[in-house]
């Protein structure tokens, strides 16, 4: 049974968390999420902005690899790893590499997959709450038929999207204009003064 992100870190206060900042994209097996999420964080990049997490490379291979590329945001570095569930230790790895977009001060964190591994509380299960305390935009995706095991994971916290390019586009736009006016107030109050975040 999937355990609720709130029970899971009991610290998160739920009226802290923006609902329009834990977005997860609905796609139905087959379709591109790959190529649009990395598309996605390239465009964001390229316009100057700060994007970390993981991202999977699209597989054009026929017949589709039992193997995936994955791409750290932040470090560059690319790595193959197994369609199935990743074993804890690459799990791990992952979540290290997940979690650098805090230190690096990122305005956007793409968790690549809630899936099968998440849904029983491995995988990156842990990874949402953690990036979530320190306030970071999300962008996941998720399968159509694990839609419930996710809504039952957020606790109906969260924002779903349908898998177009133009749509995740303006959920980014309107997430990023609430934040910089946001971060503009914050700023005026607290005379720019920035808190010290931790390594990982």
């Amino acid at each position: 049974m999937t355990r609720r992100l709130l029970d899971r870190f009991p610290t998160l206060d739920p009226a802290a968390i923006n609902a329009s900042e834990l977005a997860a994209i609905v796609y139905e097996e087959g379709a591109s999420v790959d190529h649009l999420i990395a598309f996605f964080a390239d465009e964001l990049q390229t316009a100057g902005r700060r994007v970390g997490g993981i991202v999977h490379l699209p597989d054009d291979e026929e017949p589709p690899s039992r193997d995936v590329t994955l791409v750290d945001l932040i470090g560059g570095d690319r790595w193959r790893q197994s369609h199935a569930r990743p074993s804890p230790a690459e799990a791990a790895v992952t979540r290290r590499r997940i979690l650098a977009t805090i230190e690096a001060r990122a305005d956007l964190a793409i968790v690549p997959r809630f899936g099968a591994a998440e849904i029983t509380g491995g995988g990156q299960a842990d990874t949402f709450g953690t990036l979530a305390a320190f306030g970071l935009p999300i962008l996941t995706a998720v399968r159509r038929e694990d839609v419930d095991a996710w809504l039952r994971f957020t606790g109906g916290i969260g924002t779903l999207l349908a898998c177009r390019l133009r749509v995740v586009r303006a959920w980014w736009q309107e997430t990023d204009d609430r934040r910089q006016k946001m971060l503009a107030r914050t700023n005026a109050r607290s005379g720019n003064i920035v808190p010290l975040l931790p390594s990982f």
